[in-house]
């Protein structure tokens, strides 16, 4: 039974753990780590084969990282 093609469109969607590292500017082994500890939300398909759903792990970076601002003063003086 294929899904319907409006029902396609609101799948979620999932990266592999490759690619969370680079998004993320991470190593692999980090992402690994990040599993183990069950800190990254993560679906397990078969023992060889994960997947992360994109918008659940955008959510938990947003809930447990906080992007700062760094300001720098530039004085008029060359």
């Amino acid at each position: 039974m294929n899904p319907e093609p409006n029902q396609i469109a609101s799948l979620p969607d999932y990266e592999t753990k490759s690619q969370v590292a680079r998004r993320l500017n991470v190593s692999i082994r980090t992402i690994d780590n990040l599993m183990r500890q069950r800190r990254l939300p993560f679906i397990k398909l078969t023992s060889r084969i994960v997947r992360f759903p994109k918008t659940d792990v955008d959510a938990y970076l947003a809930r447990n990282f906080r992007v700062g601002a760094c300001i720098h003063q530039v004085s008029g003086k060359d």
